[in-house]
């Protein structure tokens, strides 16, 4: 069988609708601009999805109805459920509601890496599972990688797998105490360095590779130009395009680099989680 998985990281797959296999044939969504065979065929709706955490259920966008909840305790039988409605503040604290049950700290396990967290103090978006995997595959042993918002280990984690020395920065305490915690529980606390306080205050020396995942970052790369070198790679995460200020940033730290960009996930009407990978040459 076709392991689309193998396909799903080149430029042209569009990660804004889901690739799938269908009687044997692999159906890959292309962006516009780039050649295609064939005009996908319409799915049939499933009903609405959440979000798996351990025993923790997860929903987001608007809030389910009660029929919804009771059939996912018939099928789960979680712990409990919970909708998280948005975040608040700089620290990125979840605003939420108890749907049924009671919540605490989960451990979840993702492409082999572990996460402790508690979803009603941290986010968790596991949305973002093939960037961390694409970031990751770019990575070379021994890089010194900065990781401007490291939350609970998100990227930081699956850098350090990979070889790479991480520079881990988190603002949110608690975050942190995730974040030294999963570092051990994975066995890559000698590989991550952590820092906590606001990254722009705490980035030391030069990185080979920084990455900004935060729907903010472009506030903060004025501050990440600062700490790189001649082909040092930036991640940087946004939500829509925002090329033209990243143009005007390079522009006023006398920096030129190669831009790409690509599509991480939609995440409202007429919104997609973005990713701008900036190779700087001079």
């Amino acid at each position: 069988m076709c392991d689309i998985r193998r396909f799903v990281s080149e430029e042209w797959v569009d990660l804004t609708r889901r690739p799938y296999i269908s009687g044997g044939i692999a159906y890959l969504p292309v962006l516009d601009g780039y050649p295609f065979t064939v005009i996908l065929p319409e799915r049939e709706r499933k009903r609405r999805g959440y979000q798996r955490m351990g025993d923790i259920i997860a929903f987001h966008g608007h809030r389910p109805d009660m029929s919804l909840v009771e059939e996912v305790i018939s099928a789960h039988h979680p712990r409990g459920i919970i909708w998280y409605k948005s975040h608040v503040g700089c620290l990125r604290i979840p605003d939420i509601e108890i749907l049924w049950g009671e919540i605490g700290e989960v451990r979840l396990k993702e492409s082999g890496i572990i996460y402790t967290f508690d979803p009603e103090l941290i986010m968790f978006s596991q949305g973002n599972r093939q960037e961390k995997e694409r970031v990751s595959s770019l990575v070379m042993p021994g890089e010194y990688c900065c990781d401007m918002f490291a939350g609970i280990g998100y990227f930081s984690l699956p850098l350090a797998r990979t070889g790479a020395h991480v520079h881990a920065i988190e603002l949110n305490p608690k975050a942190v105490e995730y974040l030294t915690e999963n570092s051990r529980l994975n066995r890559l606390d000698s590989r991550i360095s952590i820092s906590a306080g606001d990254c722009r205050n705490q980035m030391k020396g030069v990185y080979d590779r920084i990455h900004m995942g935060h729907y903010e970052a472009i506030f903060y790369l004025s501050s990440a130009l600062m700490h790189v070198h001649k082909d040092t790679v930036l991640h940087v995460h946004s939500i829509g395009d925002i090329s033209e200020e990243i143009l005007k940033i390079l522009e006023n730290a006398v920096c030129t680099a190669e831009i790409s960009s690509r599509v991480v996930k939609t995440v409202g009407p007429s919104k997609r989680h973005m990713v701008f990978d900036l190779v700087i040459k001079s």
